[in-house]
C-alpha cells in the first residue's frame, strides 16, 4: 500500500500541467471550487474578523418550543429537562406525541403535572412529523416557535443564541442551529458522521450564510416567527419538510440565516445499514423537495423566477447531482484508458482529497470551539474515502431510484395517509 502511494505521488508529480485538468477533472471542478476554497475563506474571515455579540438579547415577543415526536420515551424526558437548565427561560413548552406505541405520551403528561411544560396533545393515530408540529403550532401561544427534535441536548446558550437574530434585525423569518453529533465515540461510522457534521454544518452553513444561502433550516433545531409560519401554511406533509418549509420561507421573501454559537447535539446512526437507509432518504427528499416540488425556481421563464434560488438549485445540480451521477463513469473512463495508471491516479485523488480534508477539518475545528473534536483527527484519512466512494454511491442510488421510480412517494416514512396527500407541483 505504501509503495503504491509513492508511485502515485511521482505519477502525480511526473504529469505535465496541461494534463491535470483532463485528468483531474471531476475533482478539480466539484471538489476544490465548492468544498474548499469557498469554505476556508469562510473560515478565515470568521477566524479573523467575526465580532460576535454577547450578553443578554434583545426584547423578544413570546417564545414557544414545539416537541414533537413519535416512539420517544428514552430521550424525552431528558430533552424537557435540559432545555429547562437553558439560560434564556422565558418560553412555554408544548409537546405532541405522534401516535406512539410506547410511553412518549405518559412521559409527556407527567412532565406537564409537574409544570416542566405548558401543553400536551396526542395523535391516536401518527401524522407524521409534519402533521405532529403543526398541532403544536395551533396549540402554542408566542409569536416565535422553536422547533426540537426530542432526542436533542443543548449547550446551555443554545436556545439565547439561536433566538438572538431575531431581537436584531426584524427580516429574518428562519434561524438554523449548529448540530454536532453527541455519539461520536460509538463507532468508525459516527466518527465519520461527527466529521461530516463539522464540515457540512458549523462549516459549510456557515459558507451559506455569507452567501445568505441558507436554504434548510433543520428540523432538529430551529426557529421561526409565528406570522413567517402562518404566511406559507405551516409544515408540509411528504419527505423533507424542514428543506420544503425554508424554501417556501425564502420565496415569500423571508431572510433565514445560520447561528453558528448556537450549539445541539444529536445521536446519529451507529451502524452502515441505518446511515444508509437515513442518507437514502434524505437524498431521495432534496430531489422530490426541489426539482419536482419547486422547479419554478429555477425556471427563468416562471414567474416564481428569483436568482436568489435559482443559485442554489444550481449550486445543487452542479456540485452534487452532476458529480455523483459521473463519478462511476469517471472512475471507469480512467480503467479503461489507463489501466494500472488509472489506479495511481485514483489513489492520487484520494491523497489531494486528503489534504482537502486535513485543512478543512482543522478549520471547522477552529471555528467551532469545542477542543474535544480534535480527537476525530485519526478517522480524517478515512473520511474522504468512504465519501467519495460509499456515500457517493448511496447518493448515486438515490438520485437514479428517484428520478425513474418516484421512490420518496412510497417511503412508509410518512404514513400511507399523509402520502396521500403529497402533490406535485
Amino acid at each position: 500500500m505504501i509503495d503504491a502511494v509513492i508511485s502515485a505521488w511521482h505519477f502525480l508529480l511526473a504529469l505535465p500541467g496541461s494534463a491535470y485538468f483532463a485528468l483531474l477533472w471531476l475533482t478539480i471542478l466539484a471538489e476544490a471550487p465548492r468544498y474548499f476554497l469557498g469554505v476556508q475563506a469562510t473560515a478565515a474571515a470568521l477566524l479573523f474578523g467575526e465580532r460576535r455579540h454577547t450578553g443578554p438579547i434583545g426584547p423578544l415577543p413570546a417564545v414557544s418550543i414545539l416537541l414533537a415526536g413519535h416512539n420517544e420515551e428514552a430521550s424525552i424526558e431528558k430533552c424537557i429537562r435540559s432545555l429547562h437548565a437553558q439560560t434564556f427561560k422565558n418560553f412555554e413548552i408544548v409537546c405532541v406525541d405522534d401516535g406512539s406505541n410506547d410511553r412518549t405520551y405518559e412521559i409527556m403528561t407527567r412532565a406537564r403535572r409537574e409544570n416542566l411544560v405548558s401543553s400536551v396533545a396526542r395523535l391516536e393515530l401518527r401524522g407524521g412529523k409534519a402533521a405532529a408540529l403543526n398541532l403544536a403550532a395551533r396549540i402554542a401561544k408566542g409569536d416565535i416557535f422553536v422547533v426540537i427534535d426530542c432526542d436533542c441536548s443543548f449547550e446551555p446558550d443554545a436556545i439565547e443564541e439561536l433566538l438572538r437574530p431575531f431581537a436584531s434585525d426584524p427580516e429574518i423569518a428562519g434561524s438554523s442551529g449548529n448540530i454536532l453529533v453527541r455519539n461520536w465515540q460509538a463507532s468508525i461510522i459516527t466518527s465519520l458522521q461527527a466529521i461530516e457534521y463539522l464540515l457540512s454544518i458549523s462549516l459549510g452553513k456557515a459558507f451559506s450564510d455569507v452567501l445568505d444561502q441558507v436554504v434548510c433550516v433543520s428540523g432538529a433545531f430551529g426557529a421561526f416567527r409565528r406570522d413567517a409560519w402562518e404566511r406559507v401554511s405551516g409544515m408540509d406533509v411528504g419527505g423533507g419538510e424542514d428543506l420544503d418549509f425554508t424554501l417556501r420561507l425564502r420565496s415569500c421573501g423571508y431572510r433565514v440565516v445560520f447561528t453558528r454559537h448556537s450549539v445541539c447535539y444529536t445521536d446519529v446512526p451507529d451502524s452502515f445499514y441505518n446511515l444508509w437507509r437515513q442518507r437514502n432518504r434524505w437524498e431521495r427528499d432534496a430531489i422530490w423537495v426541489r426539482y419536482r416540488k419547486y422547479p419554478r425556481l429555477m425556471n427563468p421563464f416562471s414567474s416564481a423566477f428569483n436568482w436568489r434560488e435559482a443559485f442554489h438549485q444550481w449550486d445543487f445540480i452542479i456540485f452534487n447531482m452532476l458529480p455523483t451521477l459521473a463519478s462511476p463513469f469517471y472512475v471507469v473512463w480512467l480503467l479503461v484508458n489507463y489501466g494500472q495508471f488509472g489506479v495511481l491516479l485514483l489513489i492520487a485523488v484520494a491523497m489531494l482529497l486528503f489534504t482537502f480534508d486535513v485543512v478543512t477539518f482543522f478549520a471547522a475545528v477552529l471555528i467551532t470551539g469545542k477542543p474535544i473534536f480534535w480527537r476525530l483527527a485519526p478517522f480524517v484519512p478515512l473520511f474522504g474515502l468512504f465519501q467519495s466512494y460509499v456515500m457517493r454511491m448511496n447518493r448515486l442510488y438515490a438520485y437514479v431510484t428517484e428520478i425513474i421510480f418516484s421512490s420518496s412517494l412510497r417511503d412508509n416514512y410518512v404514513p400511507q395517509k399523509s402520502r396521500d396527500l403529497m402533490i406535485w407541483r
